[in-house]
């Protein structure tokens, strides 16, 4: 993805707010992005992280000298990052980086930089350990941080980083975009939900091993949906166990599951409140569950709980089993 195009086209305050800053010299030590799911926060960090260390910046990083491309390939010493959408960070990722930031640099341009993705997913430990690091910033130390809700990041954090809000491109546009890059309609419209922006979701397709993961989900997905609109509750828990368990293997294919799961019951009840829906494609078959199904905004709380477990260490198996129940359960 062309992250500085995308910054030009569609985060025009937040390109020129940074800039800015760049050009006069005025950066800030910690800088806080917020956008809603889909947004690509994590990507606009290490842009601007890169922009910072990139040997000719154009005003801001080139993506082809040296310095940019040894950190896309994740072989630049001086520069940390800790993704939150992967797993809970914990105390001792901060304090690995701690450590490693009392040290010099490695590389001759004295910069160190750390990104933390989607930091409401620290442990209450970690983020203390965080706070003091944010507090006293060295000279040349820079910090990205990013989170989905700013609501749910500490205010002293808050409080000591330069907060840069992404605007989410309309779902909508974003689905037909991704159309024009011979997407498959349905993934064009499931993968808007964890992509807001169409090369986003192209680049997500070319990669093999991620998606690997989505097109596991989206075949235990489809596979369930026609279990809920043809069979009764005993046929979708026989279907749950003998094929959706044995598919969903890893903690990767089982967030895709929950989350694809997530968005069709969205969209579900917008079609019982007579709104819009995204997944177009999935229209007759829903408009079947919301006479068919049983407590559905309820079901929907289930599986938004069942989410925010995942990264704990529970038996997947087991989760998917408790969680089909509870959906079918009269």
């Amino acid at each position: 993805m062309q992250i500085g195009k995308y910054l030009k086209e569609n985060q025009p305050i937040i390109y020129q707010t940074f800039t800015n800053a760049f050009k006069t010299h005025t950066l800030s030590h910690a800088y806080l992005l917020t956008g809603n799911p889909g947004t690509p926060l994590y990507e606009v960090a290490k842009y601007l992280a890169k922009s910072i260390l990139c040997d000719d910046p154009s005003p801001l990083a080139c993506e082809n000298c040296i310095t940019c491309l040894r950190i896309d390939s994740d072989n630049y010493p001086d520069i940390i990052k800790l993704d939150g959408s992967k797993e809970s960070i914990k105390k001792e990722h901060i304090l690995n980086v701690e450590n490693r930031f009392e040290k010099t640099a490695f590389e001759s341009k004295g910069i160190m930089i750390y990104i933390v993705n989607l930091v409401e997913n620290m442990t209450v430990e970690a983020v203390n350990s965080m706070l003091k690091f944010l507090e006293e910033p060295e000279s040349e130390i820079y910090a990205f941080l990013t989170t989905n809700n700013v609501n749910n990041v500490l205010p002293t954090i808050v409080s000591r980083c330069q907060v840069l809000p992404l605007k989410s491109i309309p779902r909508e546009r974003v689905i037909d975009e991704a159309l024009s890059y011979m997407v498959e309609q349905s993934d064009a419209e499931l993968l808007s939900y964890f992509y807001n922006d169409a090369e986003l979701i192209y680049d997500f397709l070319q990669n093999e091993e991620e998606s690997d993961n989505y097109q596991e989900a989206k075949k235990a997905l489809n596979g369930l949906l026609n279990e809920l609109n043809n069979g009764d509750y005993r046929d979708v828990i026989y279907y749950s166990q003998s094929t959706i368990i044995p598919m969903i293997k890893t903690k990767p294919e089982l967030r895709f599951f929950i989350d694809l799961l997530s968005e069709v019951y969205e969209d579900i009840l917008n079609l019982k409140s007579n709104r819009e829906i995204s997944l177009k494609s999935y229209r007759d078959i829903l408009l079947n569950l919301v006479e068919k199904l049983p407590h559905i905004e309820d079901s929907l709380i289930e599986i938004l709980k069942t989410r925010n477990v995942i990264n704990l260490n529970v038996n997947i198996g087991l989760l998917i089993d408790h969680l089909i129940i509870k959906i079918v359960k009269e």
